[in-house]
Order: structure tokens, then C-alpha cells, then sequence
């Protein structure tokens, strides 16, 4: 059975926090601003006061300066929750010699370090596996308990189907109900035709949306050489070719793929995030984080 909890990772991005860059909806406490009103440290407007407020929360300078009453209301301090939406097609589990573990792993110790981390910053964080469809879905919850069952969950994940990314998120959208932190890690390997339609349905539910492209070496560079048999991830069946007469179309119409998604999220300001699997994941992970900190503050 995979451990796809990985110290190593822990102690380099242990110091981070994982943010969302839109507000999100809890009535739990926590680290993250909400849109709900409430009683915090932190001014959001003013609002006329009417009768049956609680004075205590007057501004007498505002009734100073215009003779009215005014309430002053402050943004409320929650924790976030966080899906993580992992794909598990067969694709998924490709590994060529020059990586380290197959994309699957990959993706699933990516998830399983920033889930360790959301539980020490007292956030939830809930599970949902897909391939054609939804497979399993666990509730955001933030407990140790729940990060080892989601760890065991995505160690019994055996891929043998194709991606359809568009129609998952769409099936998955609607069962979100709280406002918060789509994390969806996949090797797209989908059409991309409806995935701007399903990534507005998340931004309507007022989901921040982060999408982790995970990919091996040999999709990246495609460095074969002499006459290879080709077969096909996802039940496109084999090809046997010449691999120097493919691979600049190979590697244009990857780049094109690659463009669609892209443009599909920035619709939404929604990010895509390359995961190659021969990059050490503490830096890849510490780099985004950082990064979407310093996005946070601008």
C-alpha cells in the first residue's frame, strides 16, 4: 500500500499556509476572511443602525459627523475548506523511467502534504476521486482521523477508465454547498470543449479554483528515438511509427492543449499550475505557495 504522507515535503513547506484568493463561507473560527458579517478585528463597512442592534457597536465618530447613527460591521475570521478533486483514470498512472513515481502517486502525495498542512491550520479539507465520473466523495473535515482516511482512500485507487473531466466537475459543482478551495490535480488528458463551462459553474458557486496539471517527462519532452509502439493511456489503441517524423506536431498540439485549459481558467482567474514528476515536490510546492501568498497580498 502506497504512504503517500512524505516528511520531507512536510518539513520544507510546514512554515507556509494555504490560502484562498476569494472569501470564503464558514461559521467555523479560523485563519481566512469570510463574507459573512460578523464581530472580528477587521472594519468592513458601515451600515445605518436600526432598532434592536446592539449599541455597542455605534460609531460615535460617524454620529459626530452626521448626526446619524451608524453600526459598524467587520468581516468574520473562518476556517476554509478545501476539495481536493483527484483525477484516477488510467492515464494517471503512467510512469517512465525518468520519474520517480507515476503521476497518480505524485498527485496523491501532492494532496496528502497540503492536506497535513490545512489540518495544522485548522482547516477542513474533503476528497473527491474521479475519472468518467465522481467515485468517491469524502466531506471536508480537518481532523487526523479523517487525513488518514483520505491517505487510505487514495492508496486503493486502481485506474482503468478515461477522463471526463468537464462532466465530473460539473456533477461535482453542485454538491459543494460552502463557498471555499477547488484543488483539482489531473494530467488533463480530456477534451477541453465544456471545461470552461464547468469551471463557470464552480466560479458561480464562488469557488476559488486551483488546477494542478501533473505530467511525466516522457509527455513533456517525448525523447524517443527509432521505430516505438505507442498505446494508448486512455483506450486509443497502439501506434507504431517513427517517433522523429511526430514529435514537433506532438509537441505543438500538446502546447495547444495545454493553451485551451489555460485560457479556460483565466476566464474565471483561475490558475493552472505545471506538476512535472521528475521535480522535487518541496520545491514545486513551497514555490506555489509562496507564490500565491505574495497574489494574496497584491
Amino acid at each position: 500500500m502506497p504512504d503517500y504522507f512524505d516528511p520531507n515535503v512536510i518539513g520544507r513547506i510546514k512554515n507556509l499556509t494555504v490560502r484562498s484568493q476569494r472569501l470564503v463561507e464558514s461559521y467555523m473560527a479560523g485563519m481566512h476572511k469570510s463574507r459573512l458579517r460578523g464581530i472580528s478585528t477587521e472594519f468592513a463597512q458601515h451600515r445605518q443602525y436600526v432598532q434592536g442592534d446592539d449599541t455597542r457597536h455605534l460609531d460615535w465618530k460617524a454620529y459626530a459627523k452626521t448626526d446619524r447613527f451608524y453600526i459598524k460591521e467587520y468581516e468574520a475570521e473562518t476556517s476554509m475548506k478545501v476539495h481536493f478533486l483527484l483525477d484516477a483514470s488510467e492515464s494517471m498512472f503512467f510512469k517512465s523511467e525518468n520519474a520517480a513515481m507515476s503521476k497518480f502517486d505524485y498527485a496523491a502525495t501532492v494532496i496528502a502534504s497540503l492536506a497535513y498542512l490545512l489540518m495544522q491550520q485548522k482547516d477542513m479539507f474533503g476528497l473527491v476521486i474521479f475519472d468518467d465520473k465522481v467515485r468517491s466523495m469524502l466531506p471536508a473535515k480537518g481532523s487526523g482521523l479523517h487525513f488518514r482516511n483520505m491517505a487510505d482512500v487514495m492508496s486503493k485507487v486502481e485506474g482503468n477508465t478515461q477522463t471526463d473531466l468537464s462532466r465530473s466537475l460539473m456533477n461535482i459543482a453542485p454538491q459543494l454547498k460552502q463557498r471555499g478551495l477547488v484543488v483539482v490535480v489531473s494530467d488533463f488528458v480530456a477534451d477541453t470543449d465544456e471545461l470552461g463551462l464547468s469551471l463557470g459553474q464552480l466560479s458561480f458557486g464562488g469557488h476559488d479554483v486551483i488546477m494542478f496539471h501533473v505530467e511525466d517527462p516522457n509527455e513533456r519532452d517525448f525523447p524517443f528515438t527509432g521505430q516505438t509502439i505507442f498505446n494508448g493511456l486512455e483506450n486509443e489503441g497502439k501506434l507504431l511509427c517513427e517517433p522523429r517524423d511526430l514529435r514537433n506536431v506532438y509537441l505543438a498540439e500538446r502546447e495547444d492543449h495545454l493553451e485551451r485549459i489555460r485560457e479556460a481558467g483565466l476566464r474565471f482567474g483561475f490558475p493552472l499550475d505545471h506538476m512535472p514528476t521528475d521535480s522535487p515536490m518541496d520545491e514545486i510546492l513551497s514555490a506555489f505557495l509562496s507564490m500565491r501568498l505574495v497574489r494574496g497580498r497584491a
